[in-house]
């Protein structure tokens, strides 16, 4: 890889998602204005569960950022994908630029965009509604910034296997609901049926909110929640393996719908 190519990439990235950049700011602001709306009935899930002084914004902010995180998947689909309808994507490859060069200052692009809309989402949510963890806030951080990239390398990954647009943004939200739903951002695991408790810990959102359900409401820090940290950790070498066999396989030759 050549740093001053892949710098390149980084910044032509970074220029197309600003001049299109209206999907990150509804993926920002549509979960605030449900937060107030959530937030009664996760008061009286967390008083349920013993937590009888919790506001329910320490549910709602973290499950709504989380769920919306999911659904910005989308935005680095389109990202790749965009570059065959515009045509530019033939053009990059014929350029000196390396798969490794395009691949990588795309992926550069697309976590710094999933990590700053989930960070302002949760910064907003707390200004507004009052979150205030009882624990080590950058330990809040560290979650968000791994879970992030998890997000991250699911979406690279997706959009590099699939054959169409069309196919990966259609899986991305699929797996993006199911996977958000299961880990709780909508209600607390502990109010799921007996027999789904178990399947939560198959989504990387039960892993990052547990992490930061800790930190809010037990008073954690970053040592307290290592092993879900290591959890996001196992997912996003996953993910990221996945991406690296489809670059060693070729990138070209997907279609747009």
């Amino acid at each position: 890889m050549r740093p001053r190519r892949y710098l390149a990439i980084v910044r032509l990235g970074a220029l197309l998602q600003l001049r299109d950049a209206g999907l990150v700011v509804l993926m920002t602001l549509t979960p605030l204005v449900l937060m107030p709306f959530m937030i009664p009935a996760c008061k009286t899930m967390l008083a349920s569960e013993g937590y009888l002084t919790a506001t329910g914004a320490e549910q709602a902010v973290p499950g709504m950022a989380t769920l919306f995180s999911f659904l910005s998947v989308q935005v680095i689909v389109q990202s790749f994908f965009r570059e065959h309808t515009w045509g530019t994507w033939p053009r990059l490859r014929a350029s000196a630029a390396t798969a490794a060069d395009v691949v990588l200052g795309k992926v550069t692009v697309a976590y710094a965009v999933q990590g700053a809309q989930l960070l302002v989402v949760l910064a907003l949510g707390s200004a507004l509604f009052g979150y205030r963890p009882a624990g080590d806030p950058a330990a809040i951080v560290a979650v968000a910034l791994l879970f992030a990239a998890v997000l991250a390398a699911f979406g690279v990954a997706l959009s590099l296997w699939a054959r169409s647009e069309g196919t990966a943004l259609s899986v991305a939200n699929l797996v993006g609901m199911l996977a958000a739903g299961l880990g709780g951002t909508l209600c607390t695991v502990a109010s799921f049926p007996e027999w789904a408790r178990p399947l939560a810990k198959l989504s990387p959102a039960y892993w990052a909110l547990d992490a930061v359900r800790a930190v809010s409401l037990d008073g954690a820090g970053l040592a307290d929640i290592a092993p879900q940290l290591g959890a996001l950790a196992v997912f996003l070498v996953a993910l990221a393996a996945l991406a690296m066999i489809r670059c060693l396989m070729g990138i070209d030759g997907r279609k747009t719908e």
